[in-house]
């Protein structure tokens, strides 16, 4: 016969007795005598053919990793199996298919122990102990929970531990949570989003199911699915407190603050709650009428300077609409010339949907020259900015429209130039967190004299780790279709190329920054010229955000760059570069406090 069994050991003779064995394939300790030294053997199971052991071995050697094969003789199972009728088992055996009346009395013991040892943190002998149970019952469903949890989470064991646990317990509601929290970590969305709905299938009314998808959805960014998840939870539990809470996070969250002031109202009428409280407080501050002063100034390299001076006052117009009215004034000079730009529209800040923005200005500019005789103009300014932002895995869309007067210099405030432009990016998911990235644009500038056209591209790939954190590789050309003498530099083409980030952080609270720069390398072909060096450009944008308190928030805009190409702008020369820096200050005008929301809510109830 052939015995899977372990070296001798000098220990102390063990307290499981000798032969201690159950029916089937056994664990028993051999007693091993040479002269008046005593050792003893654990033998892990009989085994009919040596492949067989070997076998097994192999697939214990976690757990025994001293074990090995030797031969015994036929008698010593006999006896083993004589013994088995009169000895109560105290350790489980290995077989490759045991009977099972053995096995429920030999798992249980192992899984105590293997219990007591995750109990008390010794997890590298609870590991041991939970594979030598399902080396021996390889369908003990809690052995196969235990092992995932031991395993590093969203390792592609722990998820194969779990997919594994899911089909022994198909009724376990948390094995499906345990499996979508798996996925998630290992950045597996769709996939865990799909665990979580056989969760809530198989338990609707638990509050676990719609926490648990609620984090998923939440690191993810996918803010719109966040809430439809919350309004399902209210909605089965519509006197949860806490559900109603959640829910109003997540709107906040989508920058829906009235939708997310109506949730806690309704948190707070079940359950009274300081926290939730200060959220209505916050999301009310939001809410209300609001100011933003802001002043600013621009400098670039051909001494042209620009101050501005403006203020801007929004309302809540719908629960995902804010109307308002922006003025600002734009003082221009240069070291000999002067003249200004006062400008008024209406506003509008549309968001039906998180992944959805719409933001939108129109009115007029007048365009005031300090040249004696010479009268001020009026002009169009109007603006519209279309973006589609899709889950962090997904494509995104982006359009602007433009139209305005160009401001850049006091010479073309003396004679206008006006742009009407169009832009529209695309970005595309490739594999895993690379994407591909293309824009285009379209321009017509109109002077006094002559009329004009700028086109320009650009495109490359993207290596984007978190939903606002990526670096990208881009190409980009722009140019003017004619020669000019209006006041603005167009180059026949201009090329450039680059290597690119946009970073978006809050984990400062309450400091947020923003961050959007390039550097790299451009050359410029004048019309009717060959192009010329290849020249280092960059450019720089940043924001940083200091919430004063809720509803107060100040802001300062940082800008520089140092290409005809890098900016929005029209620009004067072929070598120019620009700095600007803008401070606002938002603040809401006497929003409406907790209780006084409140006392209106409940009596519009009453009516």
């Amino acid at each position: 016969m052939i015995v899977l069994a372990t070296v001798p050991t000098m220990a102390e003779r063990p307290t499981t007795p000798a032969p201690a064995a159950f029916r089937g394939n056994s664990l028993y300790w051999r007693v091993l005598k040479s002269g008046n030294t005593v050792t003893y053997q654990l033998c892990l199971g009989f085994f009919e053919a040596r492949d067989d052991a070997e076998r097994a071995r192999k697939q214990l050697a976690a757990s025994f990793r001293e074990a090995r094969v030797i031969q015994v003789d036929p008698q010593e199972r006999d006896n083993l199996q004589q013994a088995a009728r009169t000895v109560k088992p105290a350790l489980p055996a290995f077989a490759a298919t045991p009977p099972a009346p053995s096995l429920t009395a030999a798992t249980q013991s192992l899984l105590q122990q293997a219990d007591a040892a995750y109990s008390a943190g010794e997890r590298e002998r609870a590991e041991r102990l939970y594979r030598a149970v399902l080396a021996y019952e390889p369908s003990n469903s809690r052995a196969v929970y235990q092992l995932a949890r031991l395993s590093p989470s969203g390792s592609a064991q722990a998820v194969a531990l779990l997919r594994r646990y899911v089909k022994l317990e198909p009724g376990d509601p948390w094995g499906y949570m345990a499996l979508g929290d798996a996925l998630a970590t290992a950045g597996k969305i769709d996939e865990a989003i799909q665990q979580y709905g056989l969760a809530r299938r198989s338990a609707p009314a638990e509050p676990d199911v719609y926490a648990g998808l609620g984090r998923i959805l939440r690191d993810a960014g996918r803010t719109d699915e966040l809430v439809k998840n919350y309004e399902e939870w209210v909605s089965r539990q519509p006197k949860n407190a806490e559900a109603w809470s959640e829910l109003g996070r997540a709107r906040q969250r989508a920058k829906r603050y009235a939708e997310a002031a109506d949730a806690y109202a309704t948190s707070l009428t079940l359950k009274d709650s300081d926290r939730t409280r200060e959220l209505l407080d916050d999301a009310l501050a939001e809410t209300a009428f609001s100011l933003r002063p802001f002043l600013g100034r621009s400098d670039d390299s051909d001494q042209n300077r620009i101050t501005l001076r403006g203020l801007e006052g929004e309302w809540q117009f719908t629960q995902r609409l804010r109307l308002g009215l922006h003025a600002e004034r734009n003082e221009v000079k240069d070291p000999s010339r002067s003249g200004t730009v006062d400008a008024v529209a209406l506003i509008a800040k549309w968001q039906p949907l998180n992944t959805l923005k719409l933001d939108g200005f129109a009115g007029g500019a007048r365009l005031s020259p300090d040249r004696p005789g010479q009268k001020a103009v009026n002009r169009p300014w109007a603006g519209l900015h279309l973006r589609w932002t899709s889950p962090e895995e997904g494509p995104a869309a982006e359009l602007r429209l433009r139209q305005a007067p160009l401001i850049a210099t006091p010479g073309l405030v003396a004679q206008p130039v006006e742009l009407a432009e169009i832009k529209a990016g695309l970005d595309l998911p490739l594999s895993g967190p690379f994407r591909a990235r293309a824009r285009g644009q379209r321009g017509r500038l109109e002077a006094a004299t002559a009329v004009n056209y700028r086109t320009g591209y650009q495109f490359g790939p993207v290596y984007r780790w978190r939903p606002a954190q990526e670096i990208g590789v881009f190409y980009s050309e722009l140019g003017y279709a004619y020669p000019t003498a209006a006041g603005y530099f167009a180059p026949q083409r201009v090329q450039m190329v680059e290597l690119g980030t946009y970073l978006e952080y809050e984990g400062l609270s309450p400091l947020t920054f923003a961050l959007d720069a390039g550097a790299g390398q451009q050359r410029v072909a004048k019309q009717g010229e060959a192009p010329g060096d290849w020249i280092g450009a960059s450019r720089l944008w940043a924001l940083v955000s200091w919430t004063l308190k809720p509803g107060v928030r100040l802001d300062l805009e940082l800008e520089h760059y140092d290409s005809p190409v890098a900016g929005n702008a029209v620009t004067p020369t072929a070598s120019w570069s620009s700095r600007s820096a803008i401070l606002s200050l938002r603040f809401g005008v006497r929003p409406e406090s907790a209780r006084s929301f409140l006392a209106e809510r409940a009596d519009h109830r009453l009516r």
